[in-house]
């Protein structure tokens, strides 16, 4: 009886630290999604006042939300080569963009994130080294 107590404390406690991680990382979302909308909504009724701001801020959000639904909608641009207008003889090759930019061994792309994090790490550890 006591294995399966042990047992039972185990599963909690693994399913607790994947909420608690969970949590953690939705809740930064939330919060920031949270103060965003109030800082939305604090420019909006300043500019427009308070009774007109509802009605400008659902205007602008569904002509963004029909942008972004459109976006989502258009897939990645690899159409078929007849709805492109390309002539019958070049219609016969494939296209496609893997063979535009494939990568090599030793290719390195660093995005706008990582350069952020590796000068942070740089300066921590900058600082670290003068202390």
């Amino acid at each position: 009886m006591e294995v399966i107590g042990w047992l039972w404390w185990l599963i909690a406690s693994f399913f607790g630290l994947v909420w608690s991680a969970a949590w953690f990382l939705l809740g930064g979302w939330v919060s920031t999604l949270a103060q965003i909308a109030v800082i939305v909504l604090v420019v909006f009724g300043y500019k427009y006042g308070w009774r007109r701001a509802p009605v400008e801020l659902m205007a602008r959000v569904g002509s963004f939300g029909r942008f972004a639904w459109n976006w989502m909608r258009s897939g990645d641009g690899a159409r078929p080569a007849s709805s492109i207008g390309r002539s019958a003889s070049s219609a016969s090759v494939p296209w496609s963009r893997r063979s535009v930019s494939r990568r090599q061994p030793g290719d390195v792309r660093i995005n706008v994130s990582t350069c952020m994090t590796l000068l942070m790490l740089a300066g921590l550890w900058l600082v670290a080294a003068t202390l």
